[in-house]
Order: C-alpha cells, then structure tokens, then sequence
C-alpha cells in the first residue's frame, strides 16, 4: 500500500449519523492524503454531545448526512463502533499531532481559526515546538457570530492566498460543523474542526490526565474544571445521547 492508498473502512450508524470505523492512524492518512492531492473534505468529530443534538438541530444533522469523513471522538461513540474494529476514540487533539507526526516530508500547510484571542498563536507555538518540520501559515482568531457572506469569502481569500492545504477550526460544536460546509464548498482541502483542542494545545485549559484518557470518565475532569460552562453538555447532553442511541440500537434488532 502506498502513503496514502485507502484502505476500505466501513461505517456504523450513531444515532442516525453513518461514523467511520477507522483509527487514529488511518484517520491521519486520509487528511494527509486528501491534503497533498488539494481534495475537499469536510469532516467532523463526533461525540456523544454533538450527536445529542440532532433530534433538535436538523442542519446539523444535514450536515453530518453529507459529510465525507465522520470521526468516532470520544468513549461512548467509539464503544458503539467496536464490533467494526473501533479501538478508540479519535480526539481532537490527538488527531492534529497524529497528522503532524506523520508529515515527515513536510508537504501539508496548514491554517489555525479558532479560539479566543492570542489562543491560536500560542497553539502554533506549542505545535512547532514540539515538531519542528510543521508549517503552520496563519492564525486567526475569529469574531463572535457566524461568518455573513461577505466575511466568509473574505476568510476564503485569506486561506487561499496562504496556501494553506489544511484548515483546522476551533470554534465549538455546533458552530464550528456549520462552518465546515460553507469553507468546503469553497476550499479544495480537508476543513476539521477540532474544538476544545486549540485550547488544549494552547496551554489555556489543562487537559484531562493521560490515564483518564479513553476511559469514558475524561469528561468528568473537565466538567470539574469549567461546570458552568459545561454543565448543559453534560448533565443534559450524555442522558440525551444514551437514550437516542439506545433506542436505535433496540430498534434496529
């Protein structure tokens, strides 16, 4: 198999949404591969909040209807998937070190948007520290409100003009899966967003210890850390996810 030949990788079905049963590796050389070739990819990672969202949130879920590469992020979701070969979650962060770990040729170009102001410089600084072959070409913080028409196309501008071959946003979910179609459709490159890793890689928020990871309890750490921000994901959007999903499963045999 060459760098980038796909390997055929089915799906399974999250509370109506198809997610790819793959692995942080084989994640990685798809965004590669798409990246290096300039072909669109919207993709987005899924996990139990965005995924309890979709009874009420219809774009959203349009959204992730039409999308090329659905992302088991987090426990329940890749616990879900593990039938079809799913070892674990696809994080975030995990998946933007993953692609910039194996970019040894250094050929992928890639644009930062997200997080609060200085967020996203930072971020670039941690990355480089920690791989020195990465280009990093902008950074950008964005405004508060969903793009207009006009500040979409110019944002389309700006990633062009850096040639950038990878965009990675940082916005929140749903915000952020909303924007990922209105870039692809313009951008000819793998658009991911990534959330709370910009803060993660950043340094502004600790990240959960290593030994929590992948244990399903993750969130608990970080609902410690910010419950006023959190508490609606948490305490209403995992009861959500576990009665939709659990009705589909029961439903489906």
């Amino acid at each position: 198999m060459t760098e980038f030949e796909e390997a055929e990788v089915s799906t399974y079905q999250v509370c109506g949404v198809p997610i790819m049963a793959t692995s942080l590796q084989m994640a990685s050389m798809r965004l590669r591969g798409a990246a290096v070739a300039g072909r669109k990819q919207e993709v987005h990672l899924c996990n139990a909040y965005t995924l309890s969202l979709l009874h009420r949130d219809r774009r959203l879920k349009a959204i992730l209807l039409r999308a090329d590469l659905n992302l088991p992020d987090g426990v329940p979701v890749a616990w879900l998937g593990r039938q079809h070969g799913v070892s674990g979650p696809v994080r975030g962060p995990s998946l933007i070190t993953r692609v910039m770990e194996d970019d040894v040729r250094g050929r992928l170009r890639h644009y930062l948007y997200g997080g609060a102001q200085g967020v996203a410089p930072d971020m670039a600084s941690a990355l480089i520290s920690r791989f020195p072959r990465t280009v990093i070409v902008s950074t950008e913080t964005p405004p508060y409100h969903d793009l207009d028409e006009h500040e979409l196309n110019r944002l389309v501008d700006r990633i062009k003009d850096s040639e950038a071959n990878m965009v990675w946003v940082g916005l929140g979910t749903p915000r952020q899966d909303y924007l990922v179609p209105r870039l692809s459709s313009c951008l000819n490159m793998p658009i991911v967003p990534i959330g709370a890793a910009f803060d993660f890689l950043s340094g502004r928020v600790k990240e959960a210890p290593r030994w929590l990871r992948g244990t399903g309890f993750e969130w608990l750490y970080r609902f410690t850390k910010e419950p006023k921000r959190l508490w609606r994901r948490y305490l209403l959007g995992n009861p959500r996810f576990i009665w939709h999903a659990t009705k589909e499963r029961w439903g489906s045999q």
